[in-house]
């Protein structure tokens, strides 16, 4: 730090003036630099800011060089620095003693010459690091900005490369889309064309079956000695049949009509012996009406069909004495209506009796009638917090839960098997008796109603997002408007998705694949059920879900699925066994697997809990 300047000692008032400009030249520079940058010793230093001496021109003129930079200013003071000394070396007393106050003492250890020259050579020397700084400086900028340049076409790179990537997979996905609905529709062209040609068929039997009944009423009338005007309009020729006798020759029409019947009964001998029915004693039924029930028949060849006849207690003909040729007309209009009614079965392959049921949909008892079977539950592996395989083991809320039900229903631990299951693959495991029951989120839906009997909810889910970690982008629904948007195959969030929120949807097999995606930047967000979203927070710490990110609709009620012909009885056990697990275990099992949740929803998690009233209403059965 500079010391206080002391008092001005100059002779003159001009070398006063001087010592002042020379001060303010120096100012907050002490004795010891300037001894440093000049070679003059302090004392002269000290001498010439106090004016009692006179600092030399030339040493004048390396002050004001180097301690102001700006050019227009050094001028300045450089103009009234040597106007100061000029005038306060006229101001002396003499020339001669003006010149010899003016006078520095020699420099130590160096001539006046060579202190200048070393001064001047020091000057350029300072001024040339000074120039290697700043040469230094800028290429360390222009450095700095070559690699911010690098860094931006590398992002623009890659953006571009994103871009491409996008899309050609929305381009495969819209044109899987396009194969997928052409193929749709090829397929329901050809039923459309089968469809046809079935109606087209079938008109035509219609239209041979009204000429069977037309001709068989004509056999009636003519046996029954009816006049030509009640017979001509029975036998007039219906649009599309062409195969009617003419009505100008009756007999060769008659003739063939009972070649027809003789064929027919020929063909009754066949099926009867097929069938193993009694032969047909044709002279004790001279007239019988046919009121049959025609049914599938248990015999080895499925194609055969028997005619359960009952006998119309109608014996006019027998009580009348008329001859056997009337006994004999009945018997044969009596087999015409049997041979009419098997081509119509036998053509358009028509059962009127009940067919036997789907497999899957007879009575199965899931828990086996006892305690000490086998209970095979079909679980998820693909749900963290829910049931996730892992550590070689399925783990979760809902194996917890089927495990305890299990206890409940009379089953140790050793007579539990847990068989995985994809989505796609859980009501018809159900169905096929590949497994007893299924505890993995299935939703309770009308139509899975028809397929399986459901015990439940035991719980509530609703609609949430996944995002990356730190992405405040997207924080409620409405955010995912003109994203990439990836959701599991015929979900029920897609819908809503598609019309209120305008996002581009990307759909994937399953949850986890979506997760992946999202892993790998191909989609912007994840949309499932909350508990679902929530358990994958708890396995991949780069992931959150927004809790205000929902549509505030409950996504579903997952509920337990057993087979259709679960006896009520085992149904109403299961439904027993669910409730004492949602009243006593189930709050303690979902802090322990889901914990996210409860975390995310510390009020209100409760939300998820199913009520008894949704028991009562969704279930199958109840207690």
């Amino acid at each position: 730090m500079a010391r206080p300047l002391g008092e001005l000692q100059g002779g003159t008032e001009e070398a006063n003036e001087l010592a002042r400009w020379l001060r303010k030249i120096t100012n907050g520079v002490g004795v010891r630099q300037l001894e440093a940058d000049f070679p003059y010793s302090k004392s002269l230093w000290t001498q010439f800011r106090n004016g009692s001496r006179l600092i030399p021109r030339d040493l004048l003129d390396q002050v004001v060089s180097r301690y102001l930079l700006e050019p227009a200013m050094r001028q300045r003071q450089l103009d009234e620095g040597r106007r100061l000394l000029e005038g306060a070396l006229r101001s002396a007393a003499s020339p001669q003693a003006a010149e010899r106050d003016a006078a520095p003492t020699a420099p130590p250890r160096r001539g006046d010459a060579v202190a200048h020259a070393l001064l001047r050579l020091d000057d350029a020397r300072l001024r040339q690091i000074e120039a290697i700084r700043r040469l230094n400086a800028s290429e360390r900028r222009c450095d700095r900005l070559q690699d911010l340049v690098s860094a931006l076409e590398q992002r623009c790179t890659l953006l571009e490369y994103e871009r491409d990537r996008a899309r050609e997979e929305v381009r495969a996905e819209l044109q899987g889309q396009v194969q997928m609905s052409a193929e749709y529709r090829r397929q329901a062209d050809l039923k459309l064309k089968r469809a046809r040609r079935a109606r087209e068929e079938a008109y035509e039997l219609r239209l041979a079956a009204e000429a069977q009944v037309t001709r068989a009423r004509l056999d009636v009338r003519l046996r029954s000695g009816a006049e030509a005007e009640d017979i001509a309009p029975l036998v007039a020729p219906a649009e599309g049949a062409g195969y009617l006798p003419p009505l100008g020759d009756v007999a060769p029409a008659l003739h063939a009509i009972d070649d027809e019947l003789d064929e027919n009964d020929r063909g009754m001998d066949a099926l009867r012996a097929a069938l193993r029915l009694p032969a047909a004693d044709r002279s004790a039924h001279d007239s019988r009406i046919v009121r049959g029930v025609v049914e599938k028949a248990a015999a080895p060849s499925p194609g055969v069909v028997r005619v359960l006849a009952e006998d119309n207690a109608d014996s006019e003909d027998n009580q009348d004495g008329r001859g056997d040729g009337r006994r004999s007309g009945a018997r044969r209009r009596s087999r015409t209506t049997i041979a009419v009614c098997l081509a119509l079965v036998t053509t358009l392959g028509v059962s009127l009796a009940w067919d036997p049921p789907p497999p899957g949909t007879s009575a199965r008892d899931p828990l086996r009638g006892g305690r000490g079977n086998r209970l095979t539950i079909g679980v998820a592996v693909d749900a963290p917090g829910l049931s996730e395989l892992q550590d070689g083991g399925v783990h979760g809320f809902e194996v917890d839960m089927g495990m305890r039900l299990a206890q409940e229903l009379g089953f140790d631990s050793q007579s539990v098997a847990l068989t995985p299951l994809n989505v796609n693959e859980r009501a018809s495991a159900v169905r096929k008796g590949q497994v007893d029951l299924v505890i993995a989120r299935v939703e309770v839906t009308s139509a899975l109603r028809k397929q399986v009997r459901l015990v439940g909810p035991y719980l509530r889910t609703y609609h949430g997002v996944l995002v990356g970690k730190g992405d405040k982008s997207i924080s409620h629904f409405k955010d995912l408007a003109g994203r990439m948007v990836c959701t599991r195959a015929y979900s029920s969030s897609q819908e809503g998705l598609i019309t209120d929120n305008k996002a581009f949807i990307v759909t994937r097999p399953d949850t986890r694949d979506c997760v992946a995606a999202l892993r790998a930047h191909q989609v912007d967000a994840v949309i499932d059920d909350q508990v679902v979203l929530y358990g994958y927070t708890q396995k991949f710490d780069d992931f959150e879900v927004p809790p205000a990110a929902t549509d505030g609709q409950q996504a579903g009620l997952y509920a337990i699925a057993l087979p259709q012909g679960t006896p009520d009885q085992s149904c109403a056990e299961v439904f027993r066994a669910l409730q004492a697990y949602v009243q006593g275990q189930w709050k303690q099992d979902f802090q322990s697997r889901l914990g996210s949740v409860v975390q995310a929803f510390p009020t209100t998690w409760n939300a998820f809990t199913p009520s008894e009233g949704d028991m009562n209403e969704r279930s199958s059965c109840t207690s």
